[in-house]
């Protein structure tokens, strides 16, 4: 049996260079930004499922959400209600905060930008 020809690799002088993000990534700025999103989305998301997973719960373990509240709905509608508005006003917190956190990403590739262009 003849042998399969040899695939002709591009060499690694040909491949473009890709920027090296280690030092980018060690910087105090972007540590920071880092940080700062994380204490916000951290908080947000645990706020948010245990307001979320607290409907069933309740709705199963205790008698709270079927008592009136007004109008002839009870509780459990309410409840369910004001996660459709909890969802819409994270929603728009979050827009707001990610504008500040791609205005601080922005100025950090901007500082860096030799670094970054290959």
């Amino acid at each position: 049996m003849g042998a399969l020809p040899q695939k002709d690799h591009m060499s690694s002088a040909a491949l473009p260079n890709k920027p090296d993000y280690t030092q980018l990534v060690q910087q105090a700025d972007f540590q920071k930004l880092i940080k700062k999103k994380k204490s916000f989305i951290v908080p947000m998301t645990i706020f948010f499922l245990v307001f979320y997973f607290m409907l069933p719960i309740l709705a199963a373990y205790t008698d709270i959400l079927k008592a009136d509240a007004f109008a002839g709905l009870t509780w459990a509608w309410v409840y369910a209600l004001a996660q459709f508005i909890v969802v819409w006003i994270a929603g728009i917190v979050y827009i707001k905060k990610a504008q500040g956190y791609d205005a601080l990403a922005a100025s950090i590739l901007t500082e860096n930008k030799e670094e970054l262009d290959v």
